[in-house]
């Protein structure tokens, strides 16, 4: 986090003297473009902060002498100041604590920087993205994932609505890394996210809990509807064609999917349901969709899907 932040202190600390009048302030403030100026004594030590909310009072006057007056009459002496070392999450709950809306950075006691609660916003949003999200396959990673279920689980249960669960695993993954090198392999996951992407409605959830390993959340849809996203799926992964540098990869993936009951306990004894399926799958022989009740769909195979347990 410490990285984000200095990327988002501002690359020049502009200040103005104490001494300086407030017409003077807000001609920086607008030429600059923005929001604070730190205020500095003749040793460059901080002895405040001015800021746009400062100056309008002076505006709201309509004193015609009022933008004579000094910095130091307005400007906010007791300020907070924060390190380039600092959690994001920590100081956005400072400031709006404290209803400040900019804040010096010192290290070693010296002025590096000046950060607003705008920019601060828009890393701790950037956080929570990188946090929630697989940095390899850009769906989302195993916890928020989890959580998502969960949400999922509890509005389908409340509102009596059907919701289907699948793990997908891939084929002899392992074969692709030693044939191809891992970068090959990375890059094999990459296009199979995007696959997984493209294929599947918005409201569904994709995330991957590790590996080779997705789960898949189809809300609001029965067993049938589920298998034949999956079935689609699964056929398009078989006749795509990936190209990890150089090398042109095939493989095939193994589903396991079950669906939601009146008896299901919660959200995560229905991800284990799923797995358990896809286990199946992988040791009846692979490329195939393994559906609740222990029915296998093969390729190309007309089959009736029973829900039966």
């Amino acid at each position: 986090m410490s990285q984000l932040l200095k990327s988002k202190e501002s690359n020049t600390v502009e200040s103005i003297r104490p001494q300086a009048t407030l017409r003077q302030a807000a001609t920086a403030l607008m030429t600059l473009k923005l929001g604070a100026l730190v205020v500095t004594d003749e040793t460059n030590t901080m002895v405040g902060i001015v800021s746009e909310r400062d100056l309008l009072p002076v505006v709201a006057s309509c004193d015609p002498n009022a933008a004579e007056a000094l910095v130091s009459e307005v400007m906010t002496r007791s300020v907070i100041s924060c390190g380039p070392e600092d959690e994001v999450a920590y100081l956005l709950h400072l400031m709006n604590e404290h209803a400040i809306r900019h804040m010096p950075v010192i290290e070693n006691g010296k002025l590096v920087g000046i950060l607003s609660i705008r920019e601060l916003t828009k890393a701790y949003e950037l956080l929570q993205i990188e946090a929630n999200t697989d940095p390899l396959t850009q769906v989302s990673n195993r916890r928020p994932f989890l959580k998502t279920l969960e949400t999922e689980f509890d509005k389908a249960r409340q509102h009596g609505l059907p919701m289907s669960v699948a793990m997908l695993d891939v084929d002899h993954f392992k074969r692709i890394n030693d044939t191809y090198g891992h970068d090959a392999g990375d890059k094999t996951l990459q296009q199979l996210s995007r696959m997984l992407i493209r294929e599947f409605r918005t409201i569904d959830l994709v995330g991957r809990l590790g590996g080779e390993e997705f789960a898949l959340v189809f809300p609001d849809t029965n067993l049938i509807g589920a298998y034949a996203a999956c079935e689609r799926l699964r056929s398009t992964i078989q006749a795509s064609e990936i190209i990890a540098d150089a090398n042109k990869i095939r493989l095939t993936v193994s589903i396991g999917l079950t669906e939601m009951c009146a008896q299901t306990d919660p959200a995560t004894t229905l991800l284990k349901r799923a797995d358990e399926l896809l286990y199946v799958a992988k040791n009846s022989g692979r490329n195939q969709v393994m559906v609740e009740g222990s029915v296998r769909i093969t390729p190309n195979a007309k089959t009736t899907i029973s829900t039966t347990t």
